[in-house]
């Protein structure tokens, strides 16, 4: 069985939520409905068509599972879910979107299974922070809209841009007094449109996290990718920045493997624009205070980090804080065959070097530069 967040967001959210998209309001009706309910947000945009928005009334629930289609799931199963409906996608031109979101302090990039999560998880233990963490908007139904399923070029017209500040904005909305901030991690592959979030949000500071590819594909075969679904599609020609049709013929490993390098090369044409670049394995509780307050420019008092580091002594995808972490990098790599190992190196070795070296690094003088 597909992990539920390797699945489309709004077929999920649709099984989560029935009914939701059998009430469609029009523009008015949909601003008075959120305009008057502060929990409503969007919580997944249809790829297809007009692109309908699903919004749901999530009331004053602290988003703190480790990816936000399961705090929708946890919240479906208690029945704590307000009103849903569906919106049209141009609701998005409108300013009252997202005028009562809180402005984003920092964004989070990655590469995937590289302690994002983990990151995320602690920020978000602060009951002052909001963290979006992979929301559904803002994976492929937003960008297959803009591209029109990946059939041109994604522009960054003003017309596009503002959409994208406003559905941010709407996300973040301030649904408790306590609420002061808010961070957004995107889902992985969104790294390929950093160019266009930076034009959206130029004064928000941003950082990538990345890690061994070989160790990145060894966990990401145990489980799945949403990337996966999109091999041989429109979307991995996006991804892989190859034609749709030779991703077909890729295996998994290659096919992520040629994902990753690319993500690779767009972090690091994006140091020059001030985005901060952090190795999996400079992830520990002693560097995170830099890597909020220098790569993200977070103030956070002592207390409060206090509480964050607390999550460096769980797994991130346990929400319940049963489980300790415990590393399984060896067993992880031993699973990839030396051939593999050999392909995935060809291709990224060169550019992790590149992103250990780099004068964005905040943690470069580890790899043997000052």
């Amino acid at each position: 069985m597909t992990a539920l967040f390797a699945l489309p967001d709004h077929e999920v959210v649709g099984a989560l939520l029935p009914g939701i998209e059998d009430r469609h309001l029009d523009r008015a009706e949909a601003l008075r409905a959120i305009q008057d309910n502060p929990g409503v947000v969007p919580v997944a945009i249809d790829p297809y068509g007009k692109g309908r928005i699903l919004w749901a009334d999530l009331g004053d629930y602290p988003l703190r599972e480790w990816q936000f289609i399961y705090t929708i799931k946890h919240l479906a199963e208690a029945d704590a879910i307000g009103m849903t409906f569906t919106s049209d996608f141009d609701i998005l031109d409108d300013d009252a979107i997202g005028s009562d979101g809180i402005y984003p302090t920092g964004f989070i990039f990655h590469v995937s299974r590289c302690g994002s999560t983990l990151v995320a998880k602690a920020v978000a233990r602060s009951e002052h922070n909001i963290v979006i963490n992979q929301g559904g908007p803002l994976q492929r139904g937003f960008w297959s809209q803009l591209t029109d399923d990946w059939r041109h070029d994604l522009e960054a017209t003003p017309e596009n841009l503002a959409r994208f500040r406003r559905l941010v904005l709407a996300m973040c909305r301030k649904r408790r007094d306590d609420q002061t901030t808010s961070f957004v991690k995107f889902i992985s592959w969104n790294v390929l449109c950093l160019d266009f979030i930076s034009k959206a949000f130029p004064n928000v500071p941003s950082v990538f996290l990345y890690r061994d590819p070989v160790e990145v594909i060894a966990s990401v075969m145990k489980e799945t990718t949403a990337a996966l679904v999109s091999k041989g599609g429109r979307q991995a020609a996006f991804l892989v920045g190859d034609r749709a049709a030779n991703t077909a013929t890729m295996t998994d490993i290659e096919y992520l493997a040629r994902c990753y390098a690319n993500y690779f090369k767009t972090a690091l044409s994006a140091v020059h624009h001030g985005i901060h670049l952090v190795n999996y394995t400079d992830i520990t509780p002693s560097t995170f205070p830099a890597i909020l307050g220098r790569g993200l420019a977070a103030e956070i008092p002592e207390d409060e980090m206090s509480i964050m580091l607390e999550q460096f002594r769980f797994h991130s995808k346990d929400d319940e804080d049963a489980t300790e972490f415990q590393p399984d990098v060896d067993r992880k790599i031993a699973s990839i065959s030396e051939d593999d190992t050999r392909m995935i190196n060809k291709l990224c070795e060169k550019l992790l070097r590149e992103l250990d070296e780099s004068s964005g690094n905040l943690f470069v003088s580890a790899y043997g530069r000052a």
